[in-house]
């Protein structure tokens, strides 16, 4: 596949609550943000579609909010997926290279990568992505490239990334209806990583959290690979939810509230601190206890932090997460949630933002959790073949002929 190389790049992020788009370039060693579109996300619950064509409108809107800024229309489109019907698993894989062994080639190890396909059964699912984790030569040697080494036998494990082939499909459908063509797709936490998260975190081992709208997404670093990934369904919007209801308020008055007063830790806020909120049903004000909205914040964030917690231990690399934990996505930013996250789970913990030095442009615009998957997609798809060493993305079953936009976008901002 042709890859970004200095051309534009629209990166866009579709989550439960937002739909996000960058348009990058190349500039240097950074990458010049052009443009930046905010949507309501319509038509996903849970991270799954439900509504192709209100998620296209809400893509379409995103994506034309960050043409009108950067007055250019981006040649490829990187996207992010995830959600529910995201699973994956560890697997491993051999092949034999003769009695007396031989020099290993570059076509060896495709050959050992993509010989983990047949260990499982990929009826109705979509391979995202296998990321090689270690290579073995001859059950012994642990090495991180064979290519050029001697053995008979080469084995590696792979953390293979696969999606439910119809919640893909529909995925893909979302693009195309938005007058979109997909030219790569890359699974959101990895993504992420990529803006949040240093070399050193990766190889010494840590936790990355992404709380989206409807998901929350895990995945474990360690040795500089991805170990261990889950997509857990309960997230921002659930906060939401339970606000809404405790306070006999709208929604849009809860995520409000969420935003400007919502805390991890109710015992940071003092008994008698007041705030006015809508009441249900009347245009009237009504008061309420800042400690009892966080009380009920703190239930759903325990809830979630227990379930991540839970998957943590169950993967068996508790112990190797010397770098301890980051927290990203927009849910990152609710005060007190490092805190509680240390707490709860015994992990030292931080925020994930975008690293401001890796951008110039609108970079005061970008500098939020919430553009953590959009930023790393632009990373990814600027990034070298060098770099992707850790990463085999596969291109996902769609024409091999770049990203373009339909003609009409771009007469309509008369850039054709």
């Amino acid at each position: 596949m042709k890859g970004a190389g200095s051309s534009l790049v629209g990166a866009i992020d579709v989550g439960t609550s937002k739909v996000c788009t960058l348009i990058g370039r190349k500039k240097g060693p950074t990458i010049e943000i052009l443009g930046l579109g905010l949507s309501s996300s319509r038509g996903i619950k849970k991270g799954k579609i439900v509504d192709i064509s209100q998620v296209a409108e809400a893509v379409r809107e995103s994506f034309a909010l960050a043409v009108d800024i950067a007055k250019v229309v981006p040649e490829n489109i990187y996207v992010g997926i995830s959600g529910d019907y995201v699973t994956s698993m560890n697997l491993e894989s051999e092949i034999f290279l003769g009695k007396n062994g031989r020099e290993i080639t570059s076509k060896d190890v495709a050959r050992a990568v993509e010989g983990s396909r047949s260990k499982i059964d990929l009826t109705a699912r979509k391979v995202i992505h296998i990321f090689p984790q270690e290579y073995l030569l001859d059950d012994e040697t642990s090495v991180v490239d064979p290519v050029g080494m001697v053995a008979s036998k080469l084995k590696v494990g792979v953390h293979l990334v696969v999606a439910q082939e119809n919640q893909f499909q529909s995925f893909v459908k979302v693009f195309r209806q938005a007058g979109l063509e997909i030219t790569q797709a890359i699974f959101q936490p990895l993504a992420s990583s990529l803006a949040v998260l240093t070399p050193m975190e990766k190889e010494m081992g840590t936790a990355l959290v992404d709380i989206g709208g409807g998901t929350t997404d895990l995945t474990l670093f360690y040795g500089g690979s991805v170990r261990y990934s889950k997509v857990i369904p309960v997230g921002g919007e659930h906060l939401t939810s339970d606000l809404a209801i405790g306070m006999r308020t709208y929604r849009d008055e809860a995520e409000r509230v969420k935003l400007s007063y919502g805390c991890a830790f109710s015992s940071h806020i003092q008994d008698d601190e007041l705030i006015e909120v809508r009441d249900l049903g009347s245009s009237s004000l009504k008061t309420i206890e800042r400690k009892y909205i966080c009380k009920i914040i703190e239930a759903r964030i325990r809830e979630i932090f227990f379930l991540l917690g839970r998957e943590i231990k169950s993967s068996g690399f508790f112990s190797f997460l010397r770098g301890g934990m980051v927290i990203t996505g927009g849910s990152a930013l609710l005060e007190s949630i490092a805190d509680f996250a240390s707490s709860f789970l015994k992990l030292p913990a931080r925020i994930g933002y975008p690293d401001s030095k890796n951008y110039v442009g609108m970079v005061q615009s970008i500098s939020n959790p919430i553009f953590s998957t959009a930023c790393g997609l632009l990373q990814f798809a600027f990034s070298g073949k060098s770099e992707r060493k850790d990463m085999v993305p596969l291109f996902l079953g769609l024409e091999e002929k770049g990203s373009k936009v339909i003609n009409w976008l771009k007469d309509f901002f008369m850039m054709g």
